[in-house]
């Protein structure tokens, strides 16, 4: 059997031949598993305070090209991301958060070289919880080692999330 890696957190696994996800990093393979993921985020009533923490890490994980939409998803998963990690703010608050930093519809974006992330925690570990207080564990476990990834970048994330968020 054929085996792939992930080009975003190097997830190796059996080829399964499915769809690529457009506009993101990822092998078909870490793309299901990261379905798999959501599902249960959105299933599970105790996993969904935590739900925007798992797609601001799955993205920051596996960014997409430099085309201006993936550029701004992107940025707006760090910014969060940023915020989350730092304490500033809930993952609950997240979707809000993003409609106000692209409420002024920001031209400052840009792309920011991605680091490597094959070291890392990825969804398959996240996908291990057997129940909801292991499942936040390592959501947030998850979180902190992306967001300590993307060190080199985090006084332009930082810039943004002033810049975004001035107007609070």
């Amino acid at each position: 059997m054929s085996m792939t890696v992930c080009p975003g957190c190097g997830l190796v696994a059996s080829a399964a031949g499915g769809p690529l996800p457009d506009g993101y990093g990822a092998s078909a393979e870490c793309w299901g598993r990261y379905g798999e993921l959501l599902a249960r985020s959105y299933a599970i009533a105790e996993y969904r305070h935590v739900h925007q923490l798992v797609v601001d890490t799955y993205v920051a994980q596996h960014p997409g090209g430099s085309s201006r939409q993936e550029i701004q998803r992107l940025a707006l998963c760090l910014m969060t991301l940023c915020l989350f990690a730092g304490g500033e703010a809930d993952p609950r608050d997240g979707p809000a958060l993003h409609k106000q930093m692209m409420a002024d519809r920001p031209d400052y974006f840009h792309w920011l070289q991605p680091p490597p992330q094959h070291d890392l925690m990825t969804a398959v570990d996240v996908l291990a919880a057997r129940d909801a207080i292991e499942h936040e564990r390592l959501v947030w476990a998850w979180g902190r080692d992306v967001w300590g990834a993307w060190e080199p970048h985090h006084a332009t994330i930082r810039q943004w999330n002033a810049r975004a968020l001035a107007k609070s």
